[in-house]
């Protein structure tokens, strides 16, 4: 694990986003940014690169899907990690977000051992 790893929390929802960063800072994490949609996190990554987005499906403006589809069709975001968080647990809607692509997300409320798993399966490099 890497404390000057970038990661990009992605909630409208400031105690959410709060409760988050909470959870990266007690796994090591120190650099963190947040934003409240997926335009600012757009915007946010036109400026600076980062090594793991994490987002909430639910937001005004962009939401955390289709914020995962405009990372996977620009060639320099392609390759970041994404984990998306949501209360989502309609199938349709889950499925939807799987023909997107998405392989990774978690439900809330968020379960401290199985985020810290995936974010150490995210940030792991590629075993050849």
């Amino acid at each position: 694990m890497n404390p000057f790893t970038k990661i990009l929390v992605v909630e409208d929802d400031s105690a959410s986003a709060k409760l988050v960063t909470y959870h990266l800072r007690m796994m090591g994490f120190k650099n963190t940014t947040e934003v409240a949609d997926g335009n600012s996190a757009l915007e946010h990554l036109k400026k600076e690169k980062v090594d793991l987005v994490i987002a909430d499906w639910h937001m005004p403006n962009m939401n955390g899907l289709n914020l995962f589809k405009a990372l996977r069709e620009e060639e320099l975001w392609q390759d970041i990690p994404f984990l998306m968080i949501t209360v989502e647990k309609d199938h349709q809607k889950v499925q939807e977000a799987i023909q997107a692509g998405v392989r990774d997300y978690i439900v809330k409320p968020i379960n401290v051992e199985k985020f810290k798993r995936k974010i150490d399966e995210l940030l792991r490099p590629n075993e050849a």
